[in-house]
């Protein structure tokens, strides 16, 4: 492929010299995006699933909290179900990671770990108060973690 003068500069845009677009060089009329691949969708099904378990334990615990109960087995399973998803995301990513561009993975892992952690150290805050407030961690740790996936999210795009 060439490069394409513009304005007396040069670019490297994948184009032929004298502005010609691939797409003309090619003869199609429309410049395609460039195709999804089956990880990148597997990886937005992914996070569309944590951010549907994270809202609905965030909005349960919430809930919980504004009626004065302590967290029972089912939140604390909750909780549990999203620590798992959060494992699977962890052993996913190394598993795939070579195949990603320009990922720090700094960054990138201690969003996950950081994750994991707030989320498990919540569950286990909430299984030991007995009081309105452990339902009141678990949504504070919820809020935390959606905000970290939509990060995850970004650093892996």
């Amino acid at each position: 492929m060439g490069t394409l003068a513009i304005l007396g500069g040069v670019s490297d845009f994948g184009q032929v010299p004298c502005g010609i677009s691939p797409a003309a060089v090619t003869g199609s009329t429309a410049v395609r995006p460039p195709a999804e691949t089956k990880l990148g969708r597997v990886f937005t099904v992914f996070t569309i699933v944590l951010y549907a378990v994270t809202g609905i334990l965030t909005l349960w615990s919430i809930v919980e909290t504004i009626r004065n109960r302590p967290a029972g087995k089912a939140l604390l399973a909750a909780a549990a179900l999203l620590l798992l998803l959060l494992i699977v995301q962890l052993v996913v990513s190394i598993a795939t990671f070579g195949s990603a561009h320009d990922v720090d993975p700094l960054l990138y892992f201690g969003y996950v770990i950081t994750a994991i952690l707030v989320i498990a150290l919540a569950g286990f805050w909430a299984f030991a108060e007995l009081s309105r407030w452990g339902p009141g961690v678990l949504a504070a740790a919820g809020l935390t973690v959606i905000v970290m996936i939509e990060r995850l999210d970004q650093i892996w795009q």
